[in-house]
């Protein structure tokens, strides 16, 4: 529901339940919406409108979202991806309306956890209730960060509470967790038991959300500190992130063995963690804050002609070719394109004339699923056949 929040979001699930301490230190931190939670807000929109409206259920509410956030953030790529979301979504209720003719597909659904998890609520964008097989499907508009469905604790929290609010109608067994991100061709699902889910909520789950809830959680950084609101200023974060590199009391050179188990882990976080800490601190520094030794001064700029048209005009009148000092048009990326028409008509159109050479290695862990680099694979790319 807008306006409210619940403290123990089930979106930061993954953050205070491995951080206990972050929920109540993140409360002091101020709210703002980004571009990009305004456009994921909009995607949403569209995507319960074109669910309710499909089964000719009332719009208000998604119209006047739409209203306020279409003319800024509304594309073409964003028509293609909310109706991708759309059919997945029809084609499990259509598989589950096979096995139990009154199954029921509810769409924006407010849901209670505050049984498991202090004063907690949230909204499951589409739940299919079904005898035998319930499913939660959450919608992600996000492309930065593939997200994955397997052992997801928001999606196992969206699923506690539809069974909480079902089981009395239907007799559930099993629960299907389904996550659509189709700007990066991700559907990711995982299922587990009724029995299996509510052992996880009362040994994990609970203990957890009663810590997170106290003012007694526990300080402990790590990969979910990556959307924290009090990253930058957070002690442990910062005296992990700078000790990485010193846990080793003998000298010497770093071996792989000691790369692989304690530096490679962290890099990602220390990244990400140094980057928002320059922002911070800039953002401070123009805010009043002091930091001794160090002070504000004006960054390097470019001179910029105020009006082109009288250059344009000057330079003719001197006699100098027009392709001398304009430039021409240049074709738009595909990602931007993407945009403006979708990436499937984009790709149906160019297929003849869009190519994706290899990319270039990067390191990552061995459970990722793409393959290993092949690094012989270039070595024959200007052999003729």
């Amino acid at each position: 529901m807008p306006g409210q929040h619940a403290l123990l979001s089930p979106s930061a699930a993954h953050r205070w339940m491995n951080c206990t301490a972050a929920p109540r230190l993140e409360a002091t931190a101020p709210d703002n919406d980004s571009s990009y939670a305004q456009e994921g807000t909009l995607a949403h929109a569209y995507c319960a409108k074109k669910l309710k409206s499909f089964f000719g259920l009332d719009t208000a509410g998604e119209d006047k979202e739409i209203a306020q956030l279409n003319a800024q953030y509304h594309t073409g790529e964003m028509d293609e991806y909310t109706d991708t979301y759309k059919t997945i979504v029809l084609e499990k209720f259509n598989a589950a309306r096979q096995v139990t003719k009154d199954a029921q597909l509810l769409i924006e659904t407010r849901l209670d956890f505050s049984e498991y998890v202090p004063e907690a609520f949230g909204t499951s964008d589409a739940t299919i209730i079904a005898d035998g097989l319930m499913e939660v499907i959450d919608f992600k508009y996000g492309k930065g960060v593939r997200v994955s469905a397997v052992d997801n604790e928001q999606m196992k929290i969206y699923a506690l509470g539809a069974y909480l609010k079902h089981s009395f109608e239907y007799r559930i067994d099993r629960v299907r967790m389904t996550i659509v991100q189709p700007r990066i061709d991700n559907l990711s699902e995982f299922e587990m038991s009724v029995a299996d889910l509510l052992k996880w909520a009362d040994e994990e789950l609970r203990p957890k959300a009663v810590e997170a809830f106290s003012d007694n959680g526990k300080q402990n950084p790590g990969e979910w500190c990556q959307f924290c609101k009090v990253k930058c200023g957070c002690k442990a974060l910062a005296e992990k992130c700078t000790a990485v590199a010193h846990d080793n009391p003998d000298p010497g050179l770093l071996t792989p063995k000691k790369m692989a188990a304690d530096i490679l882990p962290w890099l990602a976080i220390i990244k990400s963690w140094v980057s928002s800490m320059e922002d911070y601190a800039l953002q401070q520094a123009l805010a009043g804050v002091q930091y001794p030794g160090y002070k504000l001064v004006e960054g390097r700029s470019n001179r910029k002609i105020t009006d082109n048209k009288a250059v344009i005009a000057l330079l003719s009148k001197e006699g100098y070719d027009e392709s001398e000092y304009m430039k021409p048009a240049v074709l738009c990326g595909i990602g931007d394109l993407e945009k403006l028409v979708g990436k499937k008509r984009l790709a149906a159109m160019c297929a003849d004339y869009i190519t994706k050479p290899q990319g270039k290695p990067t390191l990552t862990t061995a459970d990722d699923k793409r393959p290993a680099y092949n690094a012989a694979a270039d070595d024959f790319n200007d052999i003729e056949v």
